[in-house]
């Protein structure tokens, strides 16, 4: 009965090692499985994102040069941290939700006036047509689910995030890899 109690003792210090050694390994495997934000390119789609990693993949292939990794991920996946979606270099939208995110917006760059058809508000174009409700078609959508059951109907729109070091004319920005994915997320459907 004494072994007994002297392992029941243990719990508690076993439970709480076991804790901070996650922790620890979580943190260990977060530093070497990313990266810093002017390598990496990040989507957020207020859509069911249906297999993120093969967009993610494709992109990362044919994107090169200073990006090593893409992150495609639904809205959802940020619920904790609005930072993240905020620092977002690329976002597909809902048009009715294009109100309410436009603070995370950028105006379309020179270089993607005139691609497709536009979402424009006071004056300005913010995103490129993603997703028709009309035809049903829409880009990547293989990855991406736009018209989940009991959701009403609704274009999507492709825009540029307001604080992405990959958009041209963004302060801090070290490249155009935002504007080179976007070209490349039009091709595919």
């Amino acid at each position: 009965m004494n072994k007994f109690k002297k392992l029941l003792s243990l719990v508690p210090a076993l439970v709480l090692w076991l804790m901070l050694s996650v922790l620890v390994w979580g943190f260990v495997f977060t530093r070497i499985m990313d990266t810093d934000a002017a390598h990496k390119l990040t989507l957020f789609v207020d859509a069911e994102v249906t297999d993120g990693t093969a967009l993610a993949v494709r992109l990362e292939e044919e994107l090169g040069g200073n990006i090593r990794m893409v992150k495609a991920r639904p809205f959802s996946y940020a619920m904790l941290d609005g930072a993240q979606l905020q620092a977002a270099d690329l976002f597909i939208i809902r048009a009715d939700h294009m109100e309410t995110y436009g603070g995370w917006l950028a105006p379309l760059p020179e270089e993607a006036r005139g691609i497709g058809r536009e979402y424009i508000r006071d004056g300005a174009a913010w995103g490129i047509l993603a997703y028709d409700a009309e035809t049903r078609s829409g880009i990547a959508s293989g990855s991406i689910n736009y018209q989940p059951p009991g959701e009403p109907e609704s274009d999507y729109y492709l825009c540029f995030g307001r604080q992405s070091l990959h958009v041209p004319g963004n302060p801090d920005a070290v490249d155009n890899a935002a504007l080179d994915a976007v070209g490349l997320l039009l091709e595919i459907n």
